[in-house]
């Protein structure tokens, strides 16, 4: 059985307890040998319950990753349009084939179904992303305490809850932290002789996630490998391939919309966790055979070398925890000193809890309910205001083009529409119909407050209309007939004087421990806003005036103009990535040393003025994005890759 061996260690506890109770004058006594046999498990207990209690306190304003706002999107999809084996969302105004899992998306809006208001899928990923936190914390603590007895479970769920990423990226909720999940209990079931029931495991890990379709599959081919059930491996690939076939035959009738492009994760490390688990992955690959579970469970993410080695990092810290906890635990049980073992396990636990080396997990989650939401991936509010403003101007009946993906996708939370573009950029149209539509055909949101003077100007010559706009989004849209001159010489000397001031102040978007320090209050939040949101709205600009020259050139040239209208929605990507919270570090040190001098040589384009040929313009255009996004031509490419070693 599975938990015989659960059953067996908790013998001991039924006994002391019912000494207790049928020997009340030795309480004390009888209470203190409880305290000594289980004292690691109720510290673990403790640990989980403090984690709980915080993130749990933050339900009704959830800390989200940018993925959220897709994965929540297509949950609207799959309950008003099931089944949506198509994306009317993203990549519009055709869309594009749904080939991610539908698992968490059907579990998002059967939650929400249950929950009473319109904003109710929000709330619906909330409260799935936190199941998927205690989830994996308990597993980890289960495996640990199967393999290693009571130490390793307290070590392994103090190394996996107090690692501020590991931790976030399994407590935001996206679907790949359900696919590491059910991997390991693929592999767990599979080791422990249970093929049919970890076939269904792995048909889960594989409908949660398209990357389970390798992942799962050379899990349990490792799993096998290293157990020697060669059986079991046919057994479990054969049951999950029917379970799982109607899936396979979707992904591979639009795998040619598959495209070569990536959606990079940030590279975050948990110095503690990922130092400890390399250790015990050493010490573990050493001898694999001995303990089978733990060598497929270290290595079957490394299948995400393949495509974003960000995402290994962060999630690989849930196997690397029970690895650590179990040799740690191992490690302890040879010392002579049973006090000092002891205490080294709670010195352990401490600093893996407190200070990992790192940024403890306590820090954002205090600090969250605190009322300091930085940073913040999605604001959930805003969306929907400017959702409602689409819907009631009739603006949403148009294809919105926004200045960062997720944004358009948070709006599709609340309102019907389609996005230009969209998020998770591996799947799109080779040639995207939205690149041939006019300018005026299309919703801007723009990230320039109302306010702003360039907008007021150009409502007042009547080359815009504003619809609205929240906080420092504005919707926009372009009018047909245009002034000629000296509009589009002016856009151009707006340009390089824009370039001109970023070629000297532009910095990065990314926060060292110094500048922790200054975020940590909301006076110094502030500050540091203020700060990187002039450089948005230098950026902005940019873009505003390309948007202009496209409509202007839609006329005279409209390849140029598709060329001016792609370079603008690559400097709002840029403005977003410079300014937004959840896009630190993305755009380091490295890069703005090169981008400082592109601009520069793009603010002399300036000078020319309307005499400034386009092609020219657009090539050094294209040279600031090339740096800044990573840009292959036509494609779409949604964010580059985070800096080596940004918070190490």
């Amino acid at each position: 059985m599975l938990f015989a061996r659960f059953e067996k260690r908790h013998r001991q506890l039924a006994a002391v307890w019912q000494r207790l109770i049928q020997h009340p004058g030795k309480t004390l006594a009888n209470a203190r040998k409880l305290l000594d046999i289980h004292v690691a498990l109720a510290l673990a207990a403790v640990i989980v319950i403090l984690h709980l209690a915080l993130l749990g306190a933050s339900l009704g304003d959830y800390r989200v990753t940018i993925d959220s706002a897709y994965h929540v999107a297509m949950a609207r999809q799959w309950i008003d349009h099931f089944p949506a084996l198509w994306d009317h969302v993203n990549f519009g105004p055709h869309g594009r084939p749904n080939l991610q899992g539908p698992l968490q998306p059907l579990l998002i809006g059967a939650i929400a179904k249950l929950l009473p208001s319109r904003s109710n899928y929000v709330l619906s990923n909330s409260i799935l992303a936190l199941a998927q936190w205690i989830a994996a914390t308990l597993s980890a603590g289960f495996f640990a305490f199967e393999l290693g007895g009571e130490w390793a479970s307290l070590i392994t769920v103090s190394l996996f809850t107090g690692a501020a990423f590991t931790s976030s990226s399994y407590a935001a909720g996206i679907p790949s932290g359900w696919l590491f999940i059910f991997t390991a209990w693929a592999i767990w079931l599979c080791i422990s002789g249970r093929p049919y029931t970890a076939a269904i495991v792995t048909s889960l890990a594989v409908y949660v996630h398209i990357a389970g379709l390798a992942m799962a599959p050379f899990a349990i081919f490792v799993a096998t490998l290293c157990a020697r059930r060669f059986k079991d491996f046919f057994k479990i690939g054969f049951v999950s391939l029917i379970l799982t076939l109607p899936y396979i035959v979707h992904v591979l009738y639009y795998l040619n919309w598959m495209t070569s492009v990536k959606s990079h994760s940030a590279l975050l490390f948990d110095p503690l966790l990922d130092i400890l688990g390399t250790i015990a992955m050493v010490v573990v690959l050493r001898h694999p055979l001995k303990q089978p579970f733990l060598s497929a469970l270290l290595l079957a993410p490394f299948v995400w070398l393949l495509h974003d080695p960000g995402r290994l990092i962060l999630q690989w810290g849930l196997g690397a925890s029970v690895a650590a906890g179990v040799v740690l635990a191992s490690a302890m049980s040879k010392m002579a000193n049973a006090r000092g073992a002891a205490a080294a396990g709670f010195f352990t636990a401490g600093i893996a809890t407190v200070f990992p080396v790192g940024i403890p997990a306590l820090a954002p989650e205090i600090t969250w309910d605190c009322g300091l939401h930085y940073p913040r991936a999605i604001d959930w509010t805003q969306s929907e205001r400017l959702a409602h403003q689409l819907e009631q101007t009739s603006l949403a009946k148009r294809l919105v083009a926004d200045y960062q993906p997720a944004l358009c996708p948070a709006l599709a939370v609340f309102a019907d529409l389609s996005c230009q573009k969209g998020h998770w950029i591996e799947v799109q149209p080779r040639h995207d119909p939205a690149d041939d539509m006019p300018v005026y055909d299309k919703a801007y949101i723009l990230p320039l407050q109302r306010g702003d003077p360039m907008l007021a100007e150009l409502k007042e010559r009547r080359v815009l209309m504003v619809r609205g706009g929240v906080s420092n989004d504005s919707i926009v849209i372009f009018l047909r007939e245009l002034p000629l001159n000296p509009l589009e010489g002016q856009m151009i000397q707006v340009i390089g004087d824009e370039s001109a001031w970023l070629a000297r102040n532009v910095a990065a978007n990314s926060i060292t421990m110094a500048d922790w320090q200054s975020v940590m209050s909301e006076k110094g939040e502030e500050q540091h806003r203020r700060q990187l949101e002039e450089q948005r709205t230098h950026v902005a600009h940019v873009q505003l005036a390309c948007l202009v020259l496209a409509d202007i050139l839609q006329i005279s040239d409209p390849v140029e103009a598709r060329a001016m209208e792609r370079a603008a929605r690559g400097f709002g990507v840029l403005a977003s990535f410079l300014s937004d919270g959840f896009a630190a570090d993305y755009i380091g040190d490295s890069r703005i040393g090169t981008l400082r001098q592109q601009f520069r040589d793009l603010s002399k384009m300036g000078e020319a003025g309307s005499e400034l040929a386009m092609p020219v313009l657009l090539r050094e255009l294209d040279g600031v994005l090339a740096t800044a996004l990573d840009n292959k031509g036509d494609t779409f490419a949604e964010r580059p890759a985070g800096d080596l070693l940004p918070w190490l």
